[in-house]
């Protein structure tokens, strides 16, 4: 059980501290509410460390080196409309369009807890998960929201093609609530959803190389875009036999400058816009974010382009 919740919240997109809880009641909801709360804070600081000096947030990106990322949780009229610009020069613009609204109504719900409006150096971030839960809670219930999968099948899924394959949508529970509550997808764009996140069957090793010819294989079923490209960190997990499945995702377009990289943390964190001077840092800042994911057994996390493992050195 201690293993599957950690696979579980390895994923960074299930933010289980209300995705779970609204499925239990009273005492049970209180204590799992406790172990993942405290699953989340230690992820949180592992992952961050202060947050953004004042002086870091007060720079606008015209102020930081064209070399150094920088980042944006596009909470301002500015940088959303520069992120927007740049999605809609690569992607299906409705898809984009029903992308944007779903990062507005996140920031408009949660803003108070201090998101970044303009870009700014990139470096580490905190975000007040327990605040953000409450904020969200008051205006959502127990409707978790969205998360990384999520949003990179909103702004990919008319760019992309997915046949119509059997899937293994076991780890996929919390997603697939939010689609149902959410009423986020038809039962087209469902099933595709589903079938392009599936869990993958592999073998009991270590090897990286092994589990990314697997994964290289199931991905050839997909025809992915060359220009908005889905960046994947892909996990190993064997509870229950051994598997592959996306943890965290998010697609990448190019900038003027390098390319700009969107993600949503987890489905309580925030959206994050990331401009990256060029491919291969956005593959060392998610390998590197990532690469403790594993465990005794476990093979040690990979990053995919489309459907291709990148070697991130």
């Amino acid at each position: 059980m201690k293993k599957y919740n950690k696979i579980i919240t390895l994923c960074l997109c299930a933010a289980l501290a209300f995705g779970i809880t609204a499925c239990g009641s009273g005492q049970e909801k209180k204590e799992i509410s406790k172990e993942v709360s405290k699953v989340t804070s230690q992820e949180s600081s592992r992952r961050t460390s202060q947050g953004v000096s004042k002086e870091a947030s007060s720079k606008t990106s015209n102020e930081v080196s064209k070399e150094e990322p920088t980042y944006s949780n596009m909470a301002g009229k500015e940088s959303a409309e520069e992120v927007k610009a740049l999605l809609e020069a690569q992607l299906d613009k409705d898809s984009v369009e029903n992308y944007m609204k779903q990062v507005n109504e996140y920031n408009e719900i949660v803003g108070s807890v201090g998101l970044q409006g303009d870009f700014t150096k990139f470096g580490t971030t905190e975000y007040d998960v327990e605040k953000i839960s409450n904020l969200w809670k008051e205006k959502k219930g127990d409707f978790v929201g969205t998360n990384c999968r999520l949003n990179s099948f909103f702004l990919l899924k008319n760019n992309i093609k997915v046949p119509s394959i059997k899937s293994d949508s076991e780890l996929l529970f919390l997603d697939n609530d939010s689609i149902d509550k959410g009423k986020l997808l038809n039962a087209k764009d469902k099933e595709a959803f589903n079938v392009l996140f599936s869990r993958v069957k592999t073998e009991a090793t270590e090897d990286v190389k092994v589990h990314a010819k697997n994964m290289e294989k199931y991905f050839e079923n997909i025809k992915f875009d060359e220009n908005a490209r889905m960046l994947s960190v892909v996990l190993h997990d064997n509870l229950d036999g051994e598997y592959l499945f996306v943890g965290h995702v998010g697609v990448m377009v190019p900038d003027k400058e390098g390319f700009l990289f969107v993600e949503k943390l987890t489905f309580e964190e925030p959206y994050q816009a990331i401009k990256f001077a060029s491919k291969e840092e956005c593959y060392k800042y998610l390998q590197g974010k990532y690469a403790d994911y594993t465990g005794e057994g476990l093979a040690k996390p990979f990053v995919m382009d489309n459907n291709k493992m990148v070697e991130v050195k």
